[in-house]
């Protein structure tokens, strides 16, 4: 691997560096966003939930623009861009004393985010050559994951309460990302010319049945996927003496999908049919969730987190791989941005129902974990039954049994995400590839 890092090209490298520099200020703030907003602000959860709503939101108003103008105006304009405007809303939460200062300055994030985000996924793609594809996505997993678990080992080891300074660290690393981005990364697309959208291809996306109803579906299951965000903050600030210690959790999550995301994909997603492993992951996201009512301890955090990312590990990489299957040729990339979407759509709606959820615990303390669990149950059968609707499992078959697929085709490792509750994402080439299925 060392050996490939060193064969990779400057821009790959920077790209790659982007990708730490992102999770590691994203990151010191998002596991103690909540804490600081419910203690120091004096949110109660219900707003708690909007704010962070209010970044899924933007963010997926970056991405859409941030698609579009990098097509125009070149990746490395748009990605110094994006980081320059994040860093603007990291202040901007630092100096927040209100909920509408602190909801504005989180769009401003969020928006910023987004700008960044398609560059950056579309840049790797580019920039990879067909020999070290798989090597430069391996790479993004592990950085992402190295950003996010080394944020959660100083806020942990190093900061005590929830001081605003953070934010301005975090805006600070977004400053040199923005900097070193501008000076060497190439113009424009590169050597490359940056590709339009074909006429009419929205209109063929949302025409295709199966997409449509998997993406409907999609947008509950991310709705359930980033209650943990939201109620793993809440949850410490009632059982820890020093609430933003639960960022290690985040560290803890990292270091298992590191270690464990390679041989969960080979012994069980390979080897099952995608909506079972979806099926399985929800039920899993539903129990890590359902134990936090038990969880009167660091460690008790620590077990629901683990959990939850077992969860997180079967349904991450199927979603995305079911959208690749999905895809039409020569769409992929509109298929995942419009999947995207839908993903910010889910969790904007899920964190402004979840804080009303929480909420319900102040009347009976196990409700919400309880209606956690069941929405789990009920999003799991619903994917198991999609088994049976045969358009959906029709597209999913004839993807599978694919001839023109690419000698090399990248693998992607999941890594940490670019918005605060998913920490996935992947980037696929513009073709489909599939094993084919024994016969």
């Amino acid at each position: 691997m060392l050996n490939s890092l060193r064969n990779m090209e400057k821009p790959m490298i920077i790209l790659l560096l982007g990708v730490l520099l992102t999770h590691l200020g994203t990151y010191l703030v998002i596991p103690i966003l909540p804490i600081l907003l419910s203690e120091s602000i004096g949110l109660n959860v219900t707003t708690v939930g909007i704010s962070l709503a209010t970044y899924a939101i933007s963010f997926q108003f970056g991405s859409l623009t941030g698609g579009f103008l990098a097509d125009r105006l070149g990746r490395r304009m748009i990605i110094t861009v994006g980081a320059l405007v994040a860093a603007i809303g990291f202040v901007g939460i630092g100096f927040s004393t209100s909920f509408l200062f602190i909801v504005v300055s989180i769009a401003i994030t969020g928006y910023g985010n987004g700008l960044n985000a398609p560059s950056t996924k579309a840049g790797i793609a580019a920039m990879a050559s067909e020999d070290n594809q798989t090597t430069a996505f391996s790479f993004r997993g592990i950085v992402a994951n190295v950003g996010m678990g080394a944020s959660g080992l100083i806020i942990f080891f190093f900061i005590i309460g929830t001081p605003p300074f953070l934010f301005f660290i975090a805006s600070g690393i977004y400053v040199v990302l923005a900097i070193i981005s501008w000076l060497a990364l190439p113009a424009k697309c590169g050597d490359a010319p940056c590709p339009p959208i074909p006429t009419g291809a929205y209109k063929r996306v949302f025409r295709y049945k199966p997409f449509v109803v998997f993406g409907i579906v999609s947008i509950f299951i991310w709705a359930l996927y980033g209650q943990l965000a939201l109620a793993l903050p809440i949850q410490a600030t009632n059982i820890l003496e020093e609430p933003n210690n639960v960022a290690l959790v985040w560290t803890v999550k990292s270091v298992t999908v590191i270690v464990f995301q390679s041989w969960i994909t080979k012994h069980f997603i390979s080897r099952i049919h995608p909506f079972v492993a979806l099926a399985i992951g929800l039920l899993l996201l539903g129990v890590g969730l359902g134990s936090l009512y038990w969880a009167q301890s660091f460690i008790g955090l620590v077990w629901s987190g683990t959990i939850f990312v077992v969860g997180e590990m079967l349904l991450l990489p199927t979603m995305d791989s079911t959208i690749s299957q999905l895809s039409k040729e020569g769409l992929i990339g509109l298929f995942f941005a419009l999947a995207n979407v839908l993903s910010g759509l889910g969790e904007s709606i899920g964190n402004l129902l979840g804080g009303r959820v929480l909420e319900l615990g102040s009347e009976a303390t196990y409700l919400p974990w309880l209606v956690y669990s069941l929405i789990a149950l009920c999003l799991s059968l619903v994917v198991l039954s999609l088994i049976k609707w045969k358009p959906l499992q029709a597209a999913l078959q004839k993807a599978a049994k694919q001839q023109d697929r690419p000698k090399k085709a990248p693998r992607v490792n999941p890594g940490p995400g670019d918005h605060l509750t998913h920490p996935f994402h992947k980037w696929e080439e513009d073709v489909l590839f599939r094993r084919r299925q024994e016969t």
